[in-house]
């Protein structure tokens, strides 16, 4: 990485590594320029640069008329802002994020760093966040785009499609709160530098877990089988939770006893992540461990270690209690016979398949399966409209059928149809052989 930079009237004068040759870095006509100095000497570089600097500054009368207009709007001396100082600046900011976790915060300062090491290794020359745009003083369009250059280095890493828009929609939202010291737009709010969810090449998804594997999983959880995770009994009860309420796990871990009601058989859910509160009958089964639950009651939560332990915080406030969680559940759920995760092409970290929010999955698959309403399971579930509708699909599909089928005037034969169909052709044989009278007797039977 070069150590020497030195920025002129016009331009920068930068080594692109120690020792090595100086380049001159420069705008002109919209265009971003860089040429050799051909010389390794600091005090020469500057020379041969500023030699450049008087044409580069002269433009044809042409040029200045039509940018008069917009030159004089950028009359007013910029602010300007180093990118050493971005994130402390935003982190003040009155319009900044504010997420629910520290977790989250910690995200978007993380997505921050991860770019400006990459532009360190990349551009070191630039310094503050003007330099980052990609539209000269005049309005006109660069023919190159740092930001762009960034996308694509993130199109080179293995990560999914969602994890690089989040790299690339964390930066954009500080640099859009922070747009007092841009001159122009900012380079970050570009479609094209997100990827399409259609780049997605993998068919794996999260999926239901299936019957007999839930069924073993209760079992594990049970007092008298021999596994014995941590929180034991908790832990039974929050799979009943999981799998008779549809909500998300942090709902579930969180539920008081003072949004039960047992005697009605009720219960209420203030949903965490959309702020939606609905209301559920209590399943019989999830009823009947509450009861089992009431014995341990100490305070107002129904899990109250598991509360405690989801709760846990790092030093630096992130919250590290949901994992000891969610570990345990992956772990019985593996212990059932499951694997919980894929290794995907094109992608580092591996897929869920069968993981917490399966049991969420699977309320929307059992409803659509028996014939819930769509807006009543919307109702339970909270709106969640991307799982809702992978499930109800099969619903319009054979509405479909019915429909195809209605206008083609296709009839789906009944059993008995095709039963006395058989008989007909049967009675129709000249010389039935005792093998024939045997059939024809067990389907007038049936």
């Amino acid at each position: 990485m070069a150590k020497k930079t030195v920025k002129l009237d016009i331009g920068t004068v930068f080594q692109k590594q120690d020792n090595g040759t100086y380049y001159f870095r420069y705008q002109v006509n919209g265009r971003r320029k860089q040429i050799s100095l051909k010389t390794k000497n600091q005090k020469e570089a500057i020379k041969r640069a500023e030699e450049k600097i008087p044409v580069l500054k002269a433009s044809s009368m042409e040029v200045i008329a039509a940018h008069v207009s917009h030159a004089k709007s950028l009359s007013a001396k910029q602010k300007r802002l180093k990118l050493t100082s971005v994130w402390e600046v935003y982190s003040k900011h009155p319009e900044r994020v504010r997420p629910k976790t520290q977790k989250i915060w910690n995200v978007y300062q993380a997505c921050l760093n991860e770019f400006l090491n990459w532009l360190s290794e990349n551009y070191h020359d630039v310094e503050y966040m003007d330099e980052l745009c990609d539209i000269d003083q005049f309005g006109n369009k660069l023919d190159v785009s740092i930001i762009h250059e960034y996308a694509d280095h993130l199109r080179t890493l293995e990560i999914s499609v969602d994890t690089h828009n989040k790299k690339i929609s964390r930066p954009a939202t500080i640099f859009r709160t922070l747009d007092k010291y841009l001159p122009a737009p900012s380079p970050w709010d570009n479609k094209k530098l997100k990827r399409s969810a259609s780049e997605e090449t993998h068919t794996e998804h999260r999926k239901p877990i299936p019957a007999e594997n839930e069924k073993k999983i209760f079992e594990l959880l049970k007092p008298e089988s021999s596994y014995h995770p941590k929180n034991k009994n908790e832990l039974q009860v929050l799979v009943h939770f999981l799998k008779y309420t549809g909500q998300r796990q942090k709902d579930c871990v969180y539920m008081s006893w003072n949004k039960i009601d047992m005697n009605r058989r009720r219960l209420w859910v203030k949903q965490e992540k959309t702020g939606k509160e609905v209301s559920i009958p209590i399943a019989q089964p999830l009823y009947e461990i509450l009861l089992t639950a009431k014995k341990w009651k100490e305070n107002q939560y129904v899990l109250p270690r598991c509360v405690e332990r989801y709760s846990v915080t790092a030093a630096d406030g992130t919250n590290t209690g949901v994992n000891t969680i969610n570990l345990q559940l992956l772990k019985t759920i593996k212990k059932s016979g499951l694997e919980p995760s894929v290794k995907i092409s094109g992608r580092k970290k591996k897929l869920t398949i069968y993981g917490v929010h399966s049991f969420r999955h699977g309320f929307a698959s059992h409803c659509a399966e028996t014939g819930v309403p769509r807006p009543v399971c919307a109702s339970i579930l909270g709106a969640d409209a991307s799982i809702i509708d992978k499930y109800y699909v099969h619903i319009g599909e054979e509405a479909q059928l019915k429909a195809i089928q209605s206008l083609t005037k296709e009839k789906t034969r009944t059993n008995q149809e095709r039963i006395n169909e058989a008989l007909k052709f049967i009675e129709n044989i000249q010389t039935k052989s005792k093998e024939i009278l045997a059939i024809k007797q067990i389907l007038e039977n049936i």
